[in-house]
């Protein structure tokens, strides 16, 4: 089920960050690290986390995963990908340039904006990242700018930790290590 919490397996082979879980979508799709005081809630079409109770204060950091073929995704150009996904209802008075990530599996293109929310009449900021591997997916992380220093860290964590394409039989005991 979608958002549900598991118990390990007292021999389970699930490693991570002290302080951090570790997300599995779609069995091992895609995976990342985030903080274990979070709240994960399944969504429209995307993962929900926020480091508190949902509200007008928390922050919101969504992930959707696109299951499309990897020969079809190796050809899609990832700035314009990710220029693309950013139809808004506000408009940013402050647009970052787009920085990229790549290791073995992993390539991911990311931008910033910054915009005045009117209804709440407070600074925010958005972020936006496309990765690809053996899917595609889309990040996002909406917050106010006052909280900037305690919550891009965790963005940085979630971008560090992405894995794609290591499929899980048992999420209770963790991937197979060889």
């Amino acid at each position: 089920m979608p958002g549900e919490k598991l118990t390990l397996k007292a021999n389970h082979s699930w490693k991570c960050k002290p302080g951090n879980s570790i997300c599995v979508i779609d069995r091992g799709a895609l995976r990342f690290e985030y903080p274990s005081h979070w709240i994960v809630e399944p969504g429209d079409g995307a993962l929900h986390l926020y480091d508190r109770t949902p509200s007008v204060e928390s922050c919101d950091l969504g992930v959707s995963v696109f299951p499309i073929p990897r020969e079809a995704i190796q050809h899609l150009p990832l700035e314009e990908t990710l220029l693309a996904s950013l139809e808004s209802e506000w408009t940013p008075y402050h647009q970052s340039e787009i920085h990229h990530q790549e290791n073995a599996d992993v390539e991911i293109a990311w931008l910033e904006q910054k915009y005045a929310d009117a209804e709440h009449n407070r600074d925010a900021r958005f972020r936006v990242a496309v990765a690809r591997g053996s899917v595609l997916c889309l990040i996002t992380m909406n917050y106010w700018s006052d909280r900037a220093l305690e919550l891009e860290p965790v963005w940085d964590e979630v971008l560090r930790t992405i894995v794609f394409g290591v499929m899980i039989k048992d999420p209770t005991a963790g991937p197979i290590v060889q």
